[in-house]
């Protein structure tokens, strides 16, 4: 999901400035992938961010997409509080959900070749929003099973909807509070944990330290918009510098969290035109 509020014009450009003076400050200690010695980020880089390769599923759930973009209907939400990365309206059209919140289709794609590179088995998604994301995690790794959580009982529907129309099969989606569940979904383990949900500090942190006590040397954590504020970067940083982490990737649109126990604590800013997605 792109740093965009919906919200005024005059908001917009705001937030475009904050988020490119945060991207000056990434550029400080970023490195290319020229300047990478860990042969473990190196083949991150060159078969997870550089490939190139169009999958069969791209068409099929941009199809998808391109459809509901076509759709002015207007539906009505759920207040989801502070940290909701809807509307703060209580209406929005279905063309603007898919077009400005939902995950943008290269980073969806990137997630996807995550998935398809590592085969994570157990993974659990924390926003599911109109569930493109989904789709792709799910074509990813057939065999593997899928927790997806939506907060907004209408969006949720839709998702579900979309799910059918694509005949995913290993997708099972929950329509709760996240609060009210992710606590008790913890205790079970993930082998890949997307965050995606709620964008504020307080509990970007306390679902990682939910999630962290489960986690394994194999496990992986992907974090959506670390720089949508100064808060969630805050949380992004503590969360890079937890003694239980001990491999960090940023690249700006996302953050990638390691906990491979036989290697030294490291953290790479990498300059990659994924930073854009």
């Amino acid at each position: 999901m792109s740093f965009i509020k919906l919200k005024s014009t005059k908001g917009l450009n705001l937030g475009m400035f904050l988020k490119a003076m945060m991207y000056i400050r990434f550029l400080i200690n970023a490195r290319t992938k020229y300047n990478i010695h860990s042969p473990f980020v190196h083949s991150f880089i060159q078969d997870i961010l550089d490939d190139k390769e169009i999958y069969y599923t791209y068409l099929s759930v941009e199809y998808l997409r391109k459809s509901l973009l076509k759709k002015n209907k207007t539906i009505q939400l759920t207040d989801l509080g502070a940290g909701s990365k809807y509307n703060k309206s209580n209406t929005i059209s279905l063309k603007k959900l898919a077009n400005k919140v939902q995950s943008s289709h290269q980073k969806s794609q990137l997630i996807f070749r995550v998935v398809n590179y590592f085969k994570p088995s157990t993974i659990l998604e924390i926003g599911t929003s109109l569930g493109f994301t989904t789709s792709y995690i799910s074509n990813a790794n057939k065999k593997s099973k899928i927790t997806t959580i939506e907060g907004d009982p209408t969006i949720a529907n839709i998702a579900k909807s979309n799910f059918q129309i694509l005949k995913l099969k290993n997708v099972e989606i929950i329509n709760d509070n996240f609060d009210n569940i992710l606590e008790a979904l913890f205790k079970q383990k993930y082998d890949l944990v997307f965050f995606d949900g709620n964008h504020s500090k307080e509990a970007t942190l306390r679902y990682f330290n939910w999630a962290k006590d489960n986690s394994n040397e194999n496990t992986i954590f992907i974090f959506d918009d670390i720089y949508w504020s100064k808060e969630m970067k805050q949380a992004w940083s503590i969360i890079c510098k937890d003694p239980k982490v001990m491999l960090s990737i940023d690249i700006f649109s996302l953050g990638f969290i390691f906990f491979k126990s036989k290697n030294q604590k490291e953290h790479f800013n990498l300059i990659h035109n994924s930073n854009f997605f």
